[in-house]
């Protein structure tokens, strides 16, 4: 019984590290590609927060305060940039299929945390194209020290993507 219980605990581990992979490569296959994200933040007892993001091959731009700034950027940049936060999945589950804007997306959740940069633990639920293999969405909660926290979601288009107007 007990080395049936330890296959067990071994068999839901590779399980774990399994859907915890395909929302890394997720993340890093949205990086190869343009696209744009629509956020939105809220946090108790604040004003919410609007945000866009447009990343093209080379150039990224952001609306802040209003205002289009753009940076210089590559996918391969942005990848490097993902890994050097050393963010890390566990507990990585997939819930559910459903569909999202007409297209079929698997939903997958896992509990994340970083501690470089700016450290913070959270819970982050991605739907994930089934046909591209790119998130269309991601919910996350958030606990940021001295912050508090947040919940954040972002919805990412990958179609007639476009440096905005104004910029």
């Amino acid at each position: 019984l007990f080395f049936v219980a330890i296959c067990a605990g071994i068999s839901q581990l590779s399980a774990d590290e399994a859907v915890c992979k395909i929302m890394r490569e997720a993340t890093y296959a949205r990086m190869r590609l343009p696209h744009s994200i629509v956020i939105d933040t809220t946090q108790p007892g604040r004003k919410s927060i609007h945000g866009q993001e447009v990343y093209l091959k080379t150039v990224q731009y952001q609306l802040l305060l209003g205002h289009w700034v753009k940076s210089t950027t590559s996918p391969e940049r942005e990848i490097e940039g993902e890994k050097k936060l050393n963010a890390t999945f566990s507990d990585c589950r997939r819930e559910g299929h459903a569909k999202t804007r007409g297209e079929d997306v698997s939903i997958y959740s896992a509990k994340t945390r970083n501690f470089t940069l700016v450290p913070f633990t959270g819970d982050l639920r991605m739907w994930i194209s089934d046909k591209s293999g790119v998130p269309v969405r991601t919910e996350a909660n958030a606990s940021v020290p001295f912050l508090g926290r947040s919940h954040t979601v972002k919805v990412y288009s990958y179609k007639n993507v476009r440096a905005p107007a104004g910029s």
